[in-house]
């Protein structure tokens, strides 16, 4: 809450000067006066510049959830955000709360007080409540989003769940790595005595050498690449060049291809079903895709569309979108009935987009095993012809 500086009169008439914080206003000049001191001047002092506050899926479902739920019961906006704010007791979501509740009270609607939060809001949300805002929806338009983000919340969090055992695979695979690299190849050099050492064996025992012997040379290498794969992935044209190979490969590109269509069927069709204009709702909705390829191929969607081309036209042509939502479209196009469509085809999508992430994760657990399986093998084979050779050399 602000906090207020003032100068006033007790009831003795004795000056006094001092800082307060209260909500408004107004309210200060009430908290002061059941305080017996009555203030003749009252500024608010400057605030820290707001910064922005990280939401996740979950933190949105639950915002738009307590939104929808108080809105329907008639709360007005003020209100439930004075409850929000009471019940919180997160800083940063107290902060945000506050700057919403002063907003509104100046006169801003809320999501016009959303896109002044230095971004904290997806434009997704900002969009379903300004049309919520034009329609006399608003507690339609929250019900919405906290659907829309709880299903966003259950698939990343059943992503984040799936590739636990493929990144345990990947360290374990790097420490195994290691350890025989540095500790069990060094030792069995004494072993091999003067006879002919194959190729294989060699070249670990190369590698393990310059481990050994210039690590910190490696740890620098490994820095500079990581430092230099931060920027590189900083740049737009190659992030951009990235996201159209993902769509490229073999089987994984067809799983991509189904998330993202879901991702994209799902937002238009909350956005077009709440009152969105088409240019708005496609536009919005290509930036939850989640690849700049797609959104940069969106640009020229959106162009057509701007030019009176329908959308199923626009977006036939289009990778990284499944023809099956183009004929949906098409259909919703011509019987009138895009809404509808579009909220049917977002449910199919939804249990899609699901299995094609269980499939995509099922893929990389046998590809981190077999890699794991070369990598060792590998070394116990350097390992092991020279033993056999000597064997048979010594028979």
């Amino acid at each position: 809450m602000p906090v207020y500086k003032y100068t006033g009169k007790t009831l003795d008439n004795k000056e006094i000067k001092g800082k307060i914080q209260s909500k408004n206003l107004e309210d200060a000049f009430s908290e002061l006066k059941n305080n017996e001191i009555y203030a003749f001047e009252l500024e608010e002092l400057s605030k820290a510049p707001f910064k922005k506050v990280r939401l996740n899926s979950k933190a949105l479902g639950d915002l738009s959830r307590q939104l929808g739920t108080m809105l329907t019961a008639g709360v007005n906006i003020t209100k439930t955000l004075t409850i929000l704010l009471s019940q919180t007791d997160n800083k940063n979501q107290k902060m945000l709360f506050e700057k919403l509740y002063l907003s509104i009270n100046k006169g801003n609607s809320l999501s016009s007080s959303m896109e002044d939060c230095q971004g904290t809001f997806p434009e997704l949300m900002i969009n379903m409540f300004k049309a919520g805002e034009a329609t006399g929806s608003m507690d339609k338009s929250a019900m919405k989003m906290a659907d829309y983000y709880e299903k966003e919340h259950r698939l990343k969090s059943k992503i984040k769940g799936a590739m636990t055992y493929p990144i345990i695979l990947l360290i374990l695979t790097f420490g195994v790595t290691l350890m025989l690299f540095t500790f069990v190849i060094p030792r069995f050099v004494d072993l091999l005595g003067d006879g002919e050492i194959p190729l294989i064996t060699r070249i670990l025992l190369g590698i393990s050498s310059f481990i050994t012997g210039y690590w910190y040379l490696l740890i620098a290498l490994f820095v500079i690449i990581g430092i230099g794969i931060y920027f590189l992935f900083k740049m737009p044209k190659v992030v951009i060049k990235v996201d159209e190979f993902k769509l490229k490969i073999p089987i994984i590109g067809k799983l991509l291809t189904i998330i993202y269509t879901a991702r994209f069927s799902r937002t238009l069709s909350y956005l077009y079903s709440s009152g969105v204009n088409m240019l708005e709702a496609v536009r919005a909705s290509s930036r939850t895709i989640g690849n700049h390829y797609l959104e940069k191929e969106f640009e020229e969607v959106n162009e057509k569309i701007r030019q009176g081309n329908s959308l199923s036209s626009s977006i036939e042509n289009i990778k990284g979108v499944e023809k099956k939502l183009v004929a949906t479209i098409y259909i919703g196009e011509e019987t009138g009935r895009l809404d509808q469509m579009l909220d049917s085809m977002a449910t199919n999508y939804d249990y899609d987009a699901e299995a094609a992430t269980t499939r995509l994760i099922s893929i990389l657990e046998p590809a981190m095993i077999i890699v794991m399986t070369l990598i060792v093998g590998s070394v116990l084979m350097g390992v092991m012809l020279p033993m056999m050779t000597s064997y048979s050399s010594f028979l």
